[in-house]
């Protein structure tokens, strides 16, 4: 991910803690930092500053069976409720997903309002995050 957003000339910040909507810039990403959250600060793997002082918070999740993915969905949505509730409009969620994935657990992600994308189709995200930016 890192490497993808690099090649579409996105800079890289230092990994500091987000508290603030202005704390990433737009074209600018942050790999593992920490998300201000209403009680404690959650870590990010990916925060994009997307613009219009609207971030990305993404989540890089890999597993190998069903049942292990009800963990790594389980440890998104958990994220992705805190940064929903205190940030409201002005964070996205996404999970990038790589491995065996029950539906079941793709839908809970997508009811909450996570973008889902997958490793092996990151033509998706970036057609995404072109959207997004281009606002």
């Amino acid at each position: 991910m890192v490497e993808l957003l690099r090649r579409k000339g996105w800079s890289q910040q230092s990994s500091t803690p987000i508290a603030a909507l202005d704390g990433i810039l737009r074209h600018h990403f942050m790999h593992k930092t920490r998300f201000a959250t209403k009680t404690r600060p959650q870590e990010v793997d990916i925060a994009c500053g997307l613009g219009k002082t609207v971030v990305l918070a993404m989540e890089c999740k890999v597993t190998n069976d069903e049942t292990n993915s009800v963990k790594r969905v389980n440890d998104v949505l958990k994220k992705a409720s805190a940064w929903h509730a205190h940030w409201g409009s002005f964070v996205e969620t996404a999970a990038l997903l790589q491995g065996v994935i029950a539906m079941k657990d793709v839908e809970r992600l997508l009811e909450a309002r996570v973008h889902v994308f997958w490793s092996h189709d990151l033509g998706e995200f970036e057609r995404w995050l072109d959207n997004q930016t281009a606002l």
